[in-house]
């Protein structure tokens, strides 16, 4: 979908301090194995900070950055994909409270690590159905510091080229109809449902306790659709590789550019350069273009990766105006995203050196 008027206001993030991958495998807490064939050097750990309170720092940054006031803002979209604080309580609210206040809708989104992505689509439908709606703001958060969730080994033994750990944090964006430091130039998402299964564990859906009183284990969960379902395993590894190309590539088509114009990518953060490759490689774009070595050191951050990469690469000024960012994701369920972004402007908030900026391009 080719996408006028929405631009980039404002961003912001709350990323706490990560905790050494060496350090966790010294204390038993991370394979050694695992460690020395990922690549990652860390995660970012929050300690007992909640969600949705990261999730208030990062929105008041991205609005304090935005040029727009408090009262500009007409809906607010929360995702998330880890537990936000007691059952039946509303986060987003909470989140609404605490930056623009006011009456205006708030919602959660659940998609996955596509979640801040599909949340900036349906913000753009939400500012596009009435012309005297100006401004959205869309967060992400999660912390993954709770009892039944293992950082260092939920995926232990996938057999992925990721081999994943986790960290936390949250990111804000204020999308604009008004003006910006960016624009989003295209983005589209898609969904794979037949995929659902490799992360659904076994046993009955029903009641909901028996998927929350242990441990969740992802490796667990794919490993057995593997066991049970050889062929369709196999075959869902390619259908979800096609299915991401064929989106980024109609993206950038859409947004008027060819993957040669694209001079970074956000994606999920891996900590190997196998998975980095598996995404952008197939897409045209050279894997360096990516951001491994800002991924490596946090941790997979949920629904934060592609902010928090935008936010880094436009502070330190490794994008400047004219250059196109694609994110490109895919997250449980299966659900597919991207969005191509163009730089318009350096915002007030860039503190790289031209210089900086030169030697990357």
């Amino acid at each position: 979908m080719r996408v006028e008027n929405l631009h980039l206001a404002g961003l912001g993030s709350y990323v706490p301090e990560p905790f050494p991958a060496g350090r966790a495998v010294a204390e038993g807490r991370y394979d050694e194995e695992d460690w020395k064939n990922s690549g990652w050097t860390g995660a970012a750990v929050a300690g007992n900070i909640s969600a949705p309170e990261m999730a208030v720092v990062a929105a008041n940054e991205a609005l304090d950055r935005s040029g727009h006031d408090r009262d500009d803002i007409g809906l607010l979209l929360h995702a998330s994909v880890g537990d936000q604080g007691p059952d039946g309580w509303s986060p987003h609210h909470y989140i609404v409270r605490h930056t623009v206040g006011g009456t205006i809708p708030a919602m959660e989104v659940r998609q996955g690590c596509n979640g801040v992505l599909a949340s900036m689509e349906l913000a753009h439908g939400y500012l596009c159905a009435d012309p005297g709606r100006v401004a959205a703001l869309v967060t992400g958060a999660d912390n993954f510091g709770v009892a039944r969730f293992d950082r260092w080994r939920y995926s232990s033994g996938t057999n992925t080229n990721r081999g994943s750990i986790i960290g936390d944090a949250a990111s804000a964006v204020v999308l604009s109809t008004r003006d910006g430091f960016a624009r989003v130039r295209a983005m589209n998402s898609a969904s794979l449902p037949e995929l659902e299964e490799m992360n659904r564990p076994d046993g009955p859906l029903f009641p909901p306790a028996l998927t929350f009183d242990r441990p969740v284990d992802v490796a667990a969960r794919m490993t057995g659709f593997t066991r049970r379902f050889p062929a369709a395993a196999a075959a869902a590894k390619r259908s979800l590789s096609d299915a991401r190309t064929e989106l980024a590539l109609r993206t950038i088509a859409e947004a008027g550019i060819t993957p040669a114009d694209i001079v970074r990518s956000t994606h999920v953060f891996s900590g190997g350069e196998g998975y980095i490759r598996s995404v952008l490689q197939p897409i045209g774009i050279d894997p360096a273009r990516g951001m491994l070595e800002l991924g490596r050191g946090l941790g997979h951050l949920s629904v934060s990766d592609h902010l928090v990469a935008l936010a880094h690469l436009v502070r330190t000024l490794h994008v400047g105006p004219g250059d196109h960012v694609l994110m490109i994701s895919n997250g449980v369920g299966v659900s597919l995203a991207a969005a191509v972004v163009e730089i318009t402007a350096v915002p007030a908030w860039a503190t790289g050196t031209p210089e900086a900026y030169r030697e990357t391009v």
